[in-house]
């Protein structure tokens, strides 16, 4: 099980279909609005019990960051140069009824933002995300369902993502056994791909529960991703990581 007391104030990241929605403004600029957080909707973490948790996000979670005013960025995918941000006026967080709600005012002439016109018009991009940090929460007796409080966007991001991100590699890992079971569960090119996405946390979980595995088995190795050998995977490790 993961230990809820290490999750308090770390990275994390969730999703969710946006219904995004661009518009031309009277300058000429595009709008993007969308939502980035949802309340009330339990979604899956680390794939739900046992390993994981059922989660959901309280009405009142952003009260507090959003009355602090946060410096935060809209990217797409979580990474790349910033399409607005909140410092510049260019990017506006509220919270009503349905959850996170998310407006931008978009440069027409910013190539990014054309792909992403293009992409969104052709619904191969409809999904959002948010990085925070999580300052409050609440847990059931028996830890499947966890309830955010209040959370911290300072310094984060909302994202327009591909697909939504999953949490076992995009937030910190805490369970070496979740970790690998999600990789030994998923077909061998989305596991390279969850490996070589740079999570420090889940780099290291592998390696060493691998280094634990490569002292006490014998040959033939045990694949620990399927269709991959023990040695093949530490070699891959070792690249990825360097």
């Amino acid at each position: 099980m993961v230990d809820r007391r290490t999750l308090i104030d770390s990275p994390e990241r969730r999703s969710v279909a946006a219904a995004l929605e661009f518009r031309s403004t009277g300058s000429g600029d595009l709008t993007l609005t969308g939502y980035a957080s949802v309340f009330g909707n339990g979604y899956d973490v680390y794939g739900g019990p046992p390993f994981g948790w059922t989660e959901s996000v309280n009405r009142s979670a952003f009260d507090t960051t959003l009355s602090q005013k946060p410096d935060l960025h809209l990217l797409i995918n979580h990474e790349g140069m910033p399409l607005a941000r909140t410092k510049s006026g260019t990017l506006q967080l509220s919270t009503d009824d349905h959850g996170l709600r998310v407006e931008a005012s978009l440069d027409r002439n910013d190539p990014d933002v054309q792909r992403l016109q293009t992409k969104m018009a052709r619904g191969d991009m409809d999904e959002m995300s948010f990085g925070f940090r999580v300052k409050r929460d609440e847990w059931n007796d028996d830890e499947t369902k966890r309830e955010l409080l209040e959370v911290s966007l300072h310094k984060g991001d909302v994202s327009v993502v591909n697909f939504g991100a999953n949490p076992a590699t995009s937030s910190q890992i805490r369970s070496l056994d979740a970790a690998l079971a999600f990789l030994n569960e998923i077909e061998p090119d989305s596991a390279l791909a969850e490996l070589r996405s740079g999570n420090p946390a889940l780099l290291a979980a592998a390696r060493e529960k691998l280094t634990a595995l490569s002292a006490t088995l014998t040959p033939p190795p045990v694949p620990v991703v399927r269709g991959m050998s023990l040695t093949e995977a530490k070699a891959m490790l070792e690249e990825v990581a360097d």
